[in-house]
């Protein structure tokens, strides 16, 4: 059974089984082809009809979910382990359901989860970026999955300041403008790619860099709102700019 302790009210503990048991559903089975056995289709659908229920939960989570110590760590025990089973699956309906879920953890959990985000990045995405063994389904979901990252402006500047500018921790954003850059300039790398398929590669990596620099160019118009930035090298709040300037 989940693990059981003291809640608020009912509904709270009834939320937390259905989180529980649907992480632990997804990580039951391992598929390997949905086509090859029946009992694989079955489990195929089990997985990702989890992965889609969690989804929704994510989705429909308010202030108490994403704060309330039980939830997170429910989140960061069970959930995350499920992503890092499921993150790297060959069949693409998992692979897929799993990387929509990672979007709606480094959107609205990311404070919780620094360490697992990390890890999410290095030994998930990014691999299946740089690898030539990985298909191009994985790698133009990665895309589409770094697309809708880097149209949050907040999530982008958080990434650059919580990894590349902590020195325990790897230069996710760095890592991951290079590898846009790689794509969008020289292509996937890949050999048995299709004319049509490398456009769509280069396309999509293009779409997930231009997001990335009006994300950052979203934030400068912010801080430049803000903040004022004065001839002696102070900067200091806009509200306060002027009393600053004529003292």
């Amino acid at each position: 059974g989940g693990e059981e302790g003291d809640f608020a009210r009912v509904e709270e503990r009834d939320v937390y089984e259905v989180l529980y048991r649907l992480c632990k559903l997804s990580m039951k089975f391992d598929v390997v082809d949905s086509w090859v056995k029946p009992d694989e289709a079955m489990n195929l659908q089990s997985k990702v009809l989890s992965l889609e229920l969690l989804l929704a939960i994510l989705g429909k989570a308010g202030p108490t979910f994403k704060t309330s110590p039980k939830f997170v760590a429910c989140v960061k025990q069970h959930l995350c382990m499920s992503l890092l089973k499921n993150g790297v699956s060959s069949a693409p309906k998992v692979f897929h359901a799993s990387i929509q879920v990672f979007v709606q953890l480094i959107l609205n959990f990311k404070m919780h989860l620094k360490q697992e985000i990390g890890v999410f990045f290095t030994t998930i995405f990014l691999k299946i970026l740089e690898s030539p063994n990985s298909t191009f389904q994985q790698k133009l979901m990665v895309l589409q999955l770094l697309h809708k990252i880097c149209q949050d402006s907040q999530t982008v500047l958080d990434i650059y300041i919580n990894y590349d500018c902590d020195l325990e921790h790897t230069d996710i954003f760095a890592k991951v403008l290079n590898q846009l850059t790689k794509i969008v300039q020289s292509g996937s790398g890949m050999q048995h790619l299709s004319a049509e398929e490398e456009i769509q590669m280069r396309t999509k990596g293009t779409e997930a860099l231009s997001a990335m620099v009006v994300s950052l160019l979203e934030f400068t118009k912010r801080v430049q709102r803000n903040f004022v930035f004065l001839e002696n090298g102070v900067v200091t709040p806009a509200s306060m700019g002027a009393v600053v300037e004529g003292a």
